[in-house]
């Protein structure tokens, strides 16, 4: 208890944090673990813990439905948009790049409080998916702090794309810092081709 009370502390107080993957798995009735991350999933996390967050028609849609929080189809290669090309760590990005392939979670659920969306893609039914746009990169401001959340990185080779490697990077340095330094690599993947790393 004290551990985490010290956490909290630290991030409440001007900490960074990021949350890749699976990380937003833990911990699912540790409310203040749940504000930081924002949006959470699996551990019984359902309706009580929060709304369903999508983007469509251009905004962040907060549905409050019930239902269990965390899935995910087959792996695939898929598609991020940018919701958010403004922020320090998307500046620069290109508006659509393809991800290698990995997990694309879908159906989190959470407080999602300070919220702001930086990227999502579109959990095709074909794959199992929801069919809708899921938040895939996004940050939380919890009290001083700053958080950066992934929900890429399944895998090595999820991890080995050049854009989770950048996008992580970068994030690390914004939760860190406030700020975004690290230039866009030239071999930055595009909408039809992904870019592992050599």
């Amino acid at each position: 208890m004290e551990t985490q009370q010290d956490f909290v502390n630290y991030v409440k107080n001007g900490g960074g944090l990021v949350i890749v993957h699976a990380a937003n798995n833990s911990f699912p009735q540790w409310p203040e673990y749940n504000e930081m991350i924002g949006l959470g999933g699996w551990g019984g996390r359902t309706e009580k813990d929060g709304p369903y967050i999508r983007f469509n028609d251009g905004k962040v849609v907060r549905d409050t439905s019930k239902g269990n929080g965390g899935s995910h189809g087959a792996q695939h290669e898929f598609v991020l948009q940018s919701a958010d090309s403004d922020h320090p760590i998307m500046q620069g990005l290109p508006k659509a790049w393809r991800h290698t392939s990995d997990e694309l979670y879908d159906r989190l659920r959470g407080p999602a409080k300070g919220f702001t969306l930086l990227a999502y893609a579109n959990s095709a039914k074909s794959t199992g998916g929801t069919g809708l746009n899921e938040p895939i990169l996004f940050t939380i401001d919890y009290g001083k702090g700053r958080v950066f959340h992934t929900t890429m990185g399944h895998s090595t080779v999820s991890m080995n794309c050049v854009g989770f490697q950048t996008t992580l990077n970068r994030g690390a340095e914004w939760a860190a810092t406030g700020k975004v330094t690290q230039t866009v690599p030239a071999e930055f993947p595009g909408a039809d081709k992904v870019l592992p790393t050599k």
